[in-house]
């Protein structure tokens, strides 16, 4: 008998029946058509347990959704195969990124744009963004730019302010770092840090920005340190991609990567963590005593299972 079988013959008890039986039937028949309602879901790669998260009324907040960080994530988190989670656009200028990009129409339904600018540098406007929108999680993408603000206005203060939004209308907040944050003595480190101009200091600014998060947050964030952000899109999804914790070993992925790894975290529901993300066949010691394996790394066949073994802060 198949399921709609059950749901059929258990909804019509015999008059005939005992109380027992009738409550049995009852039990029956609520557990058939909960077992229905769950074969007939939608199948996807990313299954969010709390209905809350994600929702209509608790959505997903994307800072620096204007950017193409910021864009990969939202169309990964919005898309059928992805996590299928509603998430509001905050941009800098208030203007879609999406407007001349062609998205499948179900994609479009969960994707809206806050309709004001969101400037990170602005403690009370980023404030009301987020008493407005209501998230139950926000995705931080921003960083330095000629227009937006230097690493420290960006990447340290931005940070703050809107982790200290977060506490005020209970949002987790998931922050994209960069990798070797930790290692100041390493190759890595040293490069990106000199850069100079509006992207000087970049990583002592980031680091300030994750030590604030976990100041002001408690354990309800997730930091992800991607590294080196390649051209091109994923072949493999997540069976190309390593986690892993520690610092100590650097590599690169591509920005949908690194957005499946944020709709993955989003999904996994885990917090005060920090994780360090790269493709597998890219992986590097960041500094020369440092040993590859490291003996924490994390694979997965899907971005949420990548966290299962992450271990908190």
């Amino acid at each position: 008998m198949n399921i709609k079988s059950v749901v059929a013959y258990s909804s019509q008890p015999s008059v005939t029946e005992t109380r027992r039986e009738l409550l049995s039937n009852l039990s029956t028949r609520t557990a058939a058509i909960a077992l229905l309602a769950f074969f007939q879901k939608p199948s996807s790669a990313y299954a969010i347990d709390e209905l809350e998260i994600g929702s209509p009324s608790r959505p997903v907040a994307i800072i620096g959704g204007g950017g193409r960080t910021g864009m990969a994530v939202a169309e990964t988190l919005a898309s059928d195969q992805g996590a299928r989670l509603h998430s509001v656009i905050m941009t800098r200028s208030g203007k879609d990124p999406f407007q001349i990009v062609k998205l499948p129409p179900t994609t479009k339904e969960r994707l809206s744009l806050f309709q004001r600018p969101v400037d990170v540098r602005d403690a009370e406007g980023v404030l009301a963004a987020m008493k407005e929108s209501n998230p139950s999680v926000v995705v931080y993408a921003a960083s330095a730019s000629k227009q937006g603000g230097n690493t420290f206005d960006v990447d340290d203060g931005g940070v703050e302010n809107v982790a200290r939004a977060c506490k005020v209308v209970g949002a987790k907040l998931v922050l994209i770092s960069a990798l070797a944050v930790d290692r100041p003595n390493s190759k890595s480190y040293k490069i990106t840090n000199t850069i100079g101009g509006y992207l000087d200091k970049i990583m002592d600014a980031k680091l300030n920005g994750e030590t604030k998060v976990r100041e002001i947050l408690g354990d309800d964030y997730v930091i992800i340190r991607p590294g080196v952000l390649l051209s091109g899109k994923s072949k493999n999804g997540p069976n190309d991609i390593e986690l892993n914790q520690g610092d100590t070993i650097g590599g690169g992925l591509s920005r949908d990567e690194l957005a499946g790894i944020v709709a993955g975290a989003i999904e996994s529901q885990k917090k005060g963590i920090t994780v360090e993300a790269y493709r597998t066949s890219t992986r590097t010691k960041l500094q020369p005593e440092f040993v590859i394996p490291s003996g924490n790394e994390m694979v997965a066949s899907t971005y949420s299972g990548l966290f299962d073994q992450v271990k908190s802060d």
